[in-house]
């Protein structure tokens, strides 16, 4: 699960963050990405990839790396939170930018940007929640694991949208919001099959960080089309 967020997060991103050089000028971003946005895609690109590591190194036993470079995780993670909250009061405006720069407009760049941003809000408090129980859980390796992935997962919707809609672009069909959502819940709710398959049963911290996350996700869309959430554009 962890290689494949990470697959998922470059093929997301190439265009405007890990190839622009070599794609040009990609007509979802032109000018690429500000720096704020480059330092948080750096923060989130190690997270996925000390998930990697990690997973690896509980796979070929070697213990006690894992417990030592969980420790710079869990400081690492602070990164991770504060560069997220920093994008989220900057995004308004970059879309603002980025709308004129395109000579179009917010809603037709950026569709739904309050949902957007509330998503981004609960799925940074998910964050908080996920990983704040993994290092009490960390004794208990069947929820800890779990836990670490959902830490992935949170926000992970930032790659598949992303990449949903550059299927969309190079298809020339509206696939972008149905590919995106399907992806979404193919990610969340592949371990509670692998539960269901490795265990005979889904254990109940699956459960529950699989109804944290979608619960969250339709909060974010009702709280944005209230006249008080959609506010939330002018942060």
């Amino acid at each position: 699960m962890s290689r494949i967020m990470l697959v998922f997060v470059f093929l997301g991103f190439a265009p405007s963050f890990y190839l622009k050089p070599l794609i040009g000028d990609y007509p979802f971003y032109p000018d690429g990405l500000p720096w704020p946005h480059i330092i948080h895609g750096i923060i989130l690109t190690v997270w996925y990839v000390l998930l990697v590591l990690q997973t690896g190194f509980i796979q070929s036993n070697r213990i006690q790396i894992h417990q030592k470079l969980g420790w710079f995780g869990a400081s690492w993670a602070l990164l991770v939170v504060a560069s997220t909250v920093w994008v989220i009061f900057l995004f308004p405006n970059r879309m603002i930018k980025l709308a004129n720069q395109l000579q179009s407009t917010v809603e037709e760049v950026e569709p739904g940007l309050a949902f957007i941003l509330w998503l981004d809000v609960f799925m940074c408090l998910l964050f908080i929640a996920f990983l704040s129980m993994a290092i009490l859980k960390r004794n208990q390796p069947a929820i800890h694991k779990r836990l670490m992935l959902y830490t992935g997962l949170v926000f992970i919707f930032a790659a598949t949208n992303r990449f949903a809609g550059i299927i969309s672009h190079l298809t020339d069909l509206p696939l972008s919001m149905p590919l995106g959502l399907l992806i979404l819940l193919v990610l969340t709710g592949s371990l509670l099959f692998h539960d269901r398959k490795t265990q005979g049963r889904i254990l109940p911290v699956s459960w529950w960080c699989f109804g944290l996350y979608w619960v969250a996700s339709v909060l974010s869309m009702v709280i944005s089309n209230t006249n008080w959430g959609a506010g939330i554009v002018d942060i």
